[in-house]
């Protein structure tokens, strides 16, 4: 039944992974590649995981159409809705709560709920909202933008323009566009990317792909990131899409991710967002409507007032946590369903009990062969024996999660496992804490959590263990060196040579000393250090650069590290006639 071992899968995309990172920042000095490769293979670095997490489903709430009877939504959702964005279908609670304080409330939020929760929806049901008043009044047919929505990454910019294309592509009067560093001038070209990034997605009239169509006609949603949305309001080309007539009907501003944006990235975006305040809304207060989401924001409903402030200061609006006054929370939390109640335990279950059930799943065993297996692994006869009764009572399809169930709920180390998840745990530290006694523990704890998420009353049901893993891979911010060689003697991090870093640092944290990026020719594996020349002090000094600009590329320096000249290229003296003998010898 263990389809995938997580704990394998982990250390399988670990090791692809840092192979992967091996051939495209290669170094053709020794010293640097074995710092490479020391710092990517650390413990945890690359790849944290697999962590286990008990899950429950999200407490629902109102579907759109009840918020429609209701007078919140608009009634144009009952044209627009399909089956990317269901109609019937309850929402979750927390996105209820958000769409409601957002529409009829007219308050700034905040969605700090987990990953997977919907914040999508949280945000773009009040966008669309708006947009099909302005249908009605007969102002959408009028170009400009209504909402910005800011990501972090492009990746997740991308994400967004793939569920936009699902819910609007019968809807062809709401119009959105990205505008990125990957945004092509030409409508052409722009074809072109769409398709080739694309490939499988449908094309549609109300998504404009190129930077062209957009100053000519501002999309209602636009897509786009801090940096390049720097560049739009320095910009006379990209005046349109905060001034005249185009730039009148700015609305919304949703910082996706917005935990990210603290420290000096914070302060930088929350002045880029005053200067977009005072293009479109002269700054004046509540003119904009602000929403910020993230899975991370606070440890807890104890830190919600924090959260308030944080977001007050990075938009510059009236964000509030009465705990009082539930109509002046503007943090939306996530609520969870409880779990399926467990019972008096029958005893705990041992190793082979989970280890003989899953086999008989893996063999399609039918109802007796799982009562079988129970009890020859000790499981009270009369347990079982109740166990099988009510399995059998369940419709043909169902019986086997019945059976595991009413087996489980009574089983003592379940009980232990659903304790020790009261907050995510690494797969490797919780297999220990239940089962003690097992030199496999890992593979037991594995075997149990499978039985556990698939045992249920119904197929409506909530699981005995709603549980999911993760595993997070981190992002290489690039290589960073320091060259205070002297510092790093004997016993030091790196004795006397330079030292390389792989997460961004201006200092080293050994001596003190700057620290340089470096950049890798692709083709000879050659370092460099890479960043600004800047004048100072009547000389010219280098500074790194965050890269984040989508033209700096033009204006940095590149001086080479690694001084002793290159290993000759065996392909160019093949063109040229030169013996391999010779080149080997030298």
């Amino acid at each position: 039944m263990v389809g995938l071992h997580p704990l394998r899968v982990a250390q399988r995309i670990r090791e692809d992974y840092t192979r992967y990172l091996g051939t495209i920042y290669f170094f053709r000095d020794a010293e640097l590649r074995r710092q490479f490769r020391q710092a990517l293979t650390r413990p945890d670095f690359l790849v944290r995981g697999p962590i286990l997490e008990a899950s429950p489903p999200f407490r629902l709430g109102r579907s759109i159409e009840e918020l429609i009877e209701q007078g919140v939504l608009h009634p144009g959702f009952r044209s627009l809705c399909s089956d990317a964005l269901p109609l019937k279908r309850p929402l979750y609670l927390h996105q209820d709560r958000a769409i409601e304080k957002v529409v009829a409330g007219e308050r700034n939020v905040v969605v700090a709920t987990g990953t997977g929760s919907g914040k999508t929806e949280a945000f773009l049901i009040p966008i669309l909202d708006h947009l099909l008043r302005q249908e009605e009044a007969g102002l959408l047919d009028q170009p400009g933008v209504r909402a910005l929505l800011l990501y972090p990454m492009n990746a997740l910019a991308n994400d967004q323009l793939r569920r936009l294309r699902r819910i609007l592509k019968d809807y062809p009067t709401i119009t959105f566009g990205r505008y990125t560093g990957e945004t092509e001038e030409d409508d052409g070209k722009a074809e072109t990317r769409f398709r080739d990034q694309f490939p499988d997605e449908p094309r549609i009239p109300n998504e404009l792909l190129s930077r062209r169509q957009m100053r000519a006609r501002p999309p209602h949603i636009l897509l786009t990131n801090y940096a390049m949305l720097e560049y739009l309001l320095l910009r006379p080309q990209d005046c349109e899409f905060f001034d005249g007539e185009t730039g009148q009907f700015w609305r919304f501003i949703v910082l996706d991710e917005a935990h990210i944006y603290d420290g000096a990235e914070g302060i930088e975006i929350a002045m880029l967002l005053r200067r977009l305040k005072d293009r479109v809304a002269r700054s004046e207060p509540g003119r904009l409507r602000c929403i910020a989401t993230s899975a991370t924001l606070g440890g807890g409903r104890e830190d919600f007032p924090a959260v308030a402030r944080f977001a007050s200061e990075i938009f510059g609006e009236k964000f509030e946590w009465v705990e009082e006054d539930p109509q002046r929370q503007d943090v939306v939390e996530a609520e969870r369903e409880p779990g399926a109640l467990l019972i008096s335990p029958w005893g705990e279950g041992v190793p082979a009990l989970y280890e003989a059930l899953s086999s008989a799943l893996d063999q399609d065993g039918d109802l007796e062969t799982l009562f079988r297996a129970a009890v020859d692994a000790g499981v009270p006869e009369e347990v079982a024996h109740q166990s099988l009764s009510l399995a059998r009572t369940a419709p043909e399809g169902e019986r086997e999660e019945r059976f595991l169930y009413h087996l489980l709920r009574g089983d003592r180390r379940l009980r232990r496992l659903r304790e020790a998840l009261a907050e995510p745990t690494a797969l490797v530290d919780l297999a220990p804490a239940v089962f003690p006694e097992a030199p496999d523990a890992t593979d037991h704890l594995v075997r149990l959590v499978d039985l556990a998420v698939r045992a249920r009353a119904g197929k409506e049901e909530s699981p005995l263990l709603p549980a999911r893993y993760h595993l997070f891979a981190r992002a290489l911010e690039g290589a960073f060196v320091c060259l205070n060689r002297a510092a790093h003697q004997e016993g030091g991090p790196a004795a006397g040579k330079p030292f390389l870093f792989l997460t961004r640092r201006e200092t080293c944290p050994h001596c003190g000393a700057l620290v340089f990026e470096l950049s890798a020719c692709l083709r000879c594996g050659t370092a460099y250090l890479v960043g600004r020349e800047v004048p100072q002090g009547g000389g010219r000094y280098l500074h790194q650069s965050t890269l984040m600009a989508e033209d700096s590329w033009e204006r940095l320096a590149y001086f080479a590290l690694t001084s002793p000249a290159l290993q000759p290229d065996e392909d160019e003296a093949v063109l040229a006639g030169e013996s391999l003998e010779r080149l080997d010898a030298e």
